[in-house]
């Protein structure tokens, strides 16, 4: 039994997108994928354990979800944020990383990291709506507004935690409220 209500989250949330690289179906498509960064993490024992597939003690196959899945999915979107930043951010931003970083390295002292401002990147966040300490870390992380979080929290208060489904209930629920213009970024 343990193993069977991880395993029915994961299913009922499943998504499917139809993603083209032909130019002629370019004019009529909703959105464009301008980057994507792949992380892997399954070489790490702690990452590669917090979900696994496995069977329980009665032979059910089932998924089986860790205590430090959090933590993981955490690093790994850190991991995804430093590999994105220079693809997404605006010069100003790389700027004073830049200006950061050299500061650090010339005085030795114990000086606070800089977090860019992503929201100079993007318009809209949709923010996978796994819970609500999820969104609470993200907000806190990347100094979000509520606003930014809207989509994210009303998917989780409608929908519960629906996996990767939880992007495209975020992007309905910004077209429904007409906040998504012609030219907008999405994270």
């Amino acid at each position: 039994m343990m193993l069977l209500l991880p395993n029915c989250i994961f299913r009922c949330g499943g998504a499917a997108v139809l993603l083209s690289n032909k130019s002629k179906d370019r004019s009529w498509s909703k959105y464009e994928l301008v980057h994507t960064v792949r992380t892997h993490k399954a070489a790490d024992e702690q990452a590669y354990q917090c979900a696994i597939q496995k069977e329980d003690g009665n032979g059910k196959l089932g998924v089986s979800l860790s205590k430090e899945l959090t933590t993981v999915a955490g690093d790994a979107l850190k991991t995804k944020i430093v590999a994105l930043a220079p693809l997404v951010l605006p010069l100003s931003e790389k700027f004073f990383y830049f200006v950061n970083f050299i500061r650090k390295k010339i005085s030795k002292m114990k000086l606070k990291p800089y977090n860019p401002d992503f929201k100079l990147a993007f318009e809209h966040f949709c923010i996978h709506s796994g819970g609500r300490a999820v969104l609470d870390a993200v907000e806190k992380n990347l100094q979000l507004t509520g606003w930014h979080l809207e989509p994210s929290m009303m998917s989780l208060y409608r929908f519960g935690n629906t996996s990767s489904s939880s992007l495209w209930y975020e992007l309905a629920y910004l077209e429904a409220k007409g906040r998504i213009r012609r030219g907008d970024r999405v994270w």
